[in-house]
Formats: C-alpha cells, sequence, structure tokens
C-alpha cells in the first residue's frame, strides 16, 4: 500500500510540472510585459533635453569694436550664459503643394513649466535679404529645396531636410532666438488634423469666394458660424482677397482659426489617452517633415492639452507695409516681443544682438530701412489671447 501511495504522489508530481514550450510561452509573455510597462513609464516619464548651444553670436562688438556684454532682465552682467530646461521653441511651416510656397509661418513657445503657449505669426511677404526667387520670407523654404533638389541629384528627402535646417539657421539668426524643432506641415496634413478631430467650429466674418485651378483650392464659405470639415478649413485660413489688408488681414483670421482648433483638441483629445494620443500623432507624420520625434511628439502633445486657455497668447510679428509690397519687420518693437514671449535664456536680446546681419532690412531701399527703424506704432502690437475680440474687416 505504502508503494502505491509513492506512486501517486510522484504522478502528482509531474503532472503540475511545466513543459518547455509552456515555459517559453510565459517568458515570451513577461517578456512583452515588461517592455510594454517600460514604454509606458518611458512616456510617462519622458522629457525632451534641450540645446544649450547659442545659435546666433553673443559675442557681438558695437561700433568702436568693444565686446557687448550679456545683461540679465534686471540689467545685471550674465558671465554663464543658461537656458531654461522647460522652455521649447517651435517653427512651423505650413507649405502648399505645387510651388513650395510657406504661407503660413510661426514660432511658437511652449513653456511646461508654466503651463503656457505664445505663437507668433510672420506674414508671407516679409521682407528677407539674400538670393531668393524673390525677396519675401515665403519664396524662401521654396529657393533653398529647389537649389538643393537641382544641386543633389533630385533627392526630394534630403533637399527637405536641407531646406528646414537653412530656413531656421535664417530665424534663428534673424530673431535672434532658439529654435528647438522645426515643422514643416504640407496642406494634406492640415486637412487630416482637422477631419480627425471631427472638424472646427468658425464664426466667419463674411462671404468668401475664390477659385484657382492651378492650385486646385476652391474656396466657398458663407458668412456666419459655420463648421468647417478639412477643405473648408484649408479655404478659411488660406483666404486673403477680401480683407482690407490682404494677408494681414488673413492673420487675424488664422488666429481666429488657431484659438478655435486648439479648443477643438483640448475637447476632442484628454491628457490621459496616451494612446489616442499616440495614434493622432501617428497619422499625420506622413504629411510631415520634421525633427520632431514621436515620443517628442506625444509630450508636446499632452502638454499642450494641459495648457489652459487662459494662457495661450498668440501675435503677429511687429512691422508695418510701407507701400513696396513688402511687410517689413520693426526691429525695436520685435526685439521686445521677442524678450517677452520667445527669449529661452538668462539673458536680454539687446538691441546690439538682435538681427546683427539685418536678415529682414534692406538699407539701400529707403521704406523698407525707414520701416525697419521705426519708432512709430506698428501693426502686431496687439497680444491676443482666448475670448480676446479679434476685429477682421472685410475690404472696402
Amino acid at each position: 500500500m505504502a508503494h502505491e501511495t509513492t506512486i501517486v504522489m510522484k504522478k502528482k508530481k509531474q503532472k503540475g510540472r511545466l513543459s518547455t514550450v509552456q515555459k517559453v510561452i510565459i517568458a515570451v509573455v513577461l517578456i512583452i510585459y515588461t517592455i510594454i510597462l517600460a514604454a509606458v513609464s518611458f512616456l510617462v516619464f519622458y522629457k525632451p533635453s534641450v540645446s544649450h548651444e547659442v545659435p546666433f553670436n553673443i559675442a557681438a562688438t558695437d561700433e568702436s569694436g568693444n565686446k557687448i556684454d550679456l545683461v540679465d532682465h534686471e540689467g545685471n552682467e550674465v558671465k554663464d550664459p543658461k537656458r531654461k530646461e522647460d522652455s521649447y521653441n517651435f517653427l512651423i511651416l505650413g507649405r502648399d503643394a505645387s510651388a513650395f510656397l510657406t504661407d503660413v509661418m510661426m514660432v511658437a513657445n511652449l513653456d511646461t513649466a508654466t503651463g503656457s503657449l505664445n505663437i507668433m505669426q510672420i506674414p508671407r511677404d516679409t521682407y528677407v535679404s539674400g538670393d531668393y526667387f524673390t525677396n519675401k520670407l515665403n519664396a524662401v523654404y521654396s529657393t533653398l529645396y529647389h537649389n538643393q533638389l537641382m544641386s543633389n541629384g533630385n533627392n526630394e528627402s534630403d533637399a527637405a531636410d536641407f531646406a528646414r535646417a537653412e530656413f531656421t539657421k535664417l530665424i534663428e539668426n534673424g530673431l535672434s532666438v532658439k529654435i528647438d524643432y522645426t515643422v514643416v506641415m504640407n496642406l494634406s496634413g492640415f486637412k487630416r488634423i482637422v477631419d480627425i478631430l471631427g472638424g472646427v467650429d468658425v464664426d466667419v466674418p463674411f462671404a468668401m469666394t475664390y477659385n484657382d485651378p492651378d492650385q486646385g483650392l476652391y474656396i466657398n464659405i458663407p458668412a456666419g458660424h459655420q463648421h468647417l470639415d478639412g477643405n473648408a478649413a484649408e479655404g478659411f485660413v488660406r483666404y486673403r482677397y477680401g480683407y482690407a489688408l490682404a494677408d494681414l488681414g488673413r492673420q487675424d483670421a488664422q488666429k481666429q482659426f488657431m484659438f478655435a482648433l486648439i479648443a477643438k483638441m483640448k475637447s476632442t483629445l484628454k491628457i490621459t489617452e496616451a494612446k489616442r494620443l499616440s495614434d493622432v500623432v501617428g497619422a499625420i507624420y506622413s504629411n510631415v517633415d520634421t525633427n520632431v520625434t514621436l515620443e517628442k511628439a506625444i509630450y508636446f502633445a499632452k502638454n499642450l492639452l494641459g495648457v489652459d486657455s487662459g494662457n495661450i497668447k498668440m501675435l503677429t510679428i511687429p512691422g508695418s507695409l510701407p507701400q513696396n509690397g513688402y511687410f517689413v519687420v520693426n526691429r525695436q518693437d520685435a526685439v521686445s516681443v521677442i524678450n517677452q514671449y520667445f527669449n529661452v535664456w538668462n539673458f536680454t536680446i539687446t538691441d546690439q544682438l538682435f538681427d546683427q546681419y539685418r536678415t529682414f532690412n534692406n538699407e539701400y531701399d529707403y521704406l523698407t530701412n525707414d520701416a525697419y527703424y521705426s519708432t512709430e506704432s506698428t501693426f502686431g502690437g496687439n497680444i491676443y489671447s482666448s475670448g480676446s475680440e479679434i476685429s477682421i474687416a472685410p475690404a472696402g
């Protein structure tokens, strides 16, 4: 009897053992589970690092050749230039599909420590010095892209990377800002974002009608409160022919749309929905050329959704229209705006540091030169926040 009992117990013990296949399956499941936990933890605690390299010349000298001291906002000398760790600047370009003109240009600052977002538009007709198709800023990217394309064996990807990098350098030097990331989006990407969000509600100031078969642009938007899908939204932000101030009128309309778009994002997407955020970001990546990696995009998207509407401000870079076909940046007011909203350093961008190569001036054209150095009030000084009334005047 004892012998039989021993046999039964041994059989039961053998029955409880795992086979090699089962062990392998469990091991694989544990590995996958560990990877998922690591990935989730990475997204939760991940924070993009920032570059501490100053992209413009801070060893500048005055007219007498004396080195210009760096000072902080109180006027104290700064010996060790540093930057904020939680403040990120973005250059955002929206280009068309045919000529690669960047009719939408914005510098945005997202401060994850204070939970604030500042956006500065740059008009398409902004004067820029240099050898480009035209001396309007919206032609710079196109010139860089097509010149590189012709000289580099028609490699479109390399040409896009080159144009993005060189355009970024121009803005960094011209505005004396640090651009951490640049996003170049085609119109398909813009329309896709609007459609993913289910459309955007906008108060259209007057009926907008325009047809351009060459660009495939057909605009027919009634006046009043409208729900715009991707195609209609493209028409709204690109329409410029019925405003009293042409492109500057469109800038104000784009401000109105941006507030509506951000509000729709905040109501549609939730900070806790990491997977949905990933899906949205991933869906638009095919229409974007950028140095923002996917994990960084998710981090910035989550922080953007956490910004309170009252902490979002929009403006147009200060400047004027001196009757020569250009929008000319005003040096004095632009310095003030850069320091207040886009300076990530512990030193002030002084007049001596700003636009050292006169990127935005033509001293041989008196209209441009006078507007650039003018001390009178300029367009773009109004800072719009959520709830601000944006006045959009039609032509005539």
